[in-house]
């Protein structure tokens, strides 16, 4: 992720950008580090920006078809009112003839973000959104592993994967240095689904540990998670099969070479340059390859495994409270009753050292 702009500066950038008619760069600017409208925090990611903007771009184009005119500032400025409460709702009545609810209401959500970048340039005062009619989305429990499918999925990591037959026969010493490698690649692979789907960190999140960011002691463990969503920062409990695969993988590192020092990644290559930290896009092939290997009919993604330690956590008697603040949520429930002390993330954590399905 790019760092993030001074926020004394952006609002000379966002004036700057809208003397130059640019209001989608103006957008961006103002979202680099402006709060969220559903949000008090500051600063969205980069990926949430960039998927903003686009929106904004979709609704400026539809507007252009629709009005027959560019949407510019200046016209906003001599009659503000002509966005207005009504063209926002045919604009979602058009996006629901053509898209999912969930694709609706995101975009909804950047449009509500563009209204408050336009109150912010002093635009428009008033607010085009309010009382606008969103279609509902049925509230469905998020999808985990069960019991079955999750003996499955861990049962894929007994092996190394070593079903492609090579092009040439291999020497003794290649095929041996295959194997070895084969190997490395599963402890390393193991210990970061064990770790999301006991301790239930994001893809994101697992792609910036360090070494220095998982603490492995005897009986406890915990992983300090420095730049989740929204750039919040948690430390959070590690029970003990996603504890027995890291240190695992500790092993391994010291075994390959690499230095196990807290700024090091913690999560690295094992082809081309080894060391490397490991992609998003890596870890998110080898969860996908494993679902596959192991016979789950439905696709197996990092946020799967993710909600599987969520319904493993409450399956278990987890408070809702403790789950949110262990799982990095933020919910109406956990600020009403208060955060839990990481003595309850630890000990509800450790309800899960005997959960292994194998």
């Amino acid at each position: 992720m790019s760092s993030r702009r001074n926020p004394r500066f952006y609002l000379d950038d966002v004036l700057t950008a809208l003397q130059d008619k640019d209001i989608l760069r103006a957008f961006g600017d103002y979202m680099n580090a402006a709060p969220l409208p559903s949000r008090q925090r500051e600063g969205a990611s980069d990926k949430t920006i960039r998927g903003y903007v686009h929106d904004a771009a979709n609704f400026l184009q539809w507007w252009k078809q629709t009005e027959g005119a560019a949407f510019t500032m200046e016209a906003l400025r001599r009659d503000p009112y002509m966005l207005n409460k009504k063209v926002i709702q045919d604009y979602i009545a058009y996006l629901e003839r053509k898209s999912a609810i969930a694709t609706v209401l995101h975009k909804a959500a950047a449009l509500r973000a563009f209204v408050k970048f336009l109150q912010a340039s002093k635009a428009i005062e008033h607010d085009p959104m309010l009382g606008l009619r969103l279609p509902r989305k049925a509230e469905g429990e998020p999808r985990g592993l069960d019991d079955k499918q999750r003996a499955r999925f861990e049962a894929v990591f007994q092996q190394p994967w070593l079903d492609r037959a090579p092009k040439r026969k291999r020497t003794t010493e290649v095929e041996a240095r295959v194997r070895e490698n084969a190997e490395h690649q599963l402890v390393r692979d193991r210990a970061i689904v064990f770790l999301m789907m006991y301790a239930g960190p994001r893809v994101e999140e697992v792609y910036q540990l360090n070494v220095g960011d998982v603490e492995l002691r005897e009986k406890s463990g915990a992983i300090h998670i420095r730049r989740g969503k929204g750039w919040k920062e948690r430390k959070s409990a590690i029970p003990l099969p996603a504890r027995k695969r890291l240190a695992e993988w500790l092993e391994v590192r010291k075994k390959i070479g690499l230095e196990n020092v807290p700024e090091a990644p913690l999560f690295v290559t094992l082809r081309g340059e080894i060391g490397n930290r490991l992609s998003i896009r890596a870890i998110q092939n080898m969860i996908a390859e494993a679902g596959r290997r192991a016979g789950i009919k439905e696709p197996v993604t990092p946020h799967v495994l993710r909600h599987t330690c969520a319904y493993m956590l409450r399956r278990a008697g987890v408070d809702i409270e403790t789950r949110a603040k262990m799982l990095g949520h933020s919910i109406e429930t956990a600020r009403k009753y208060g955060e839990p002390g990481e003595s309850e993330i630890e000990k509800a954590a450790s309800r899960l050292d005997d959960a292994e399905a194998i």
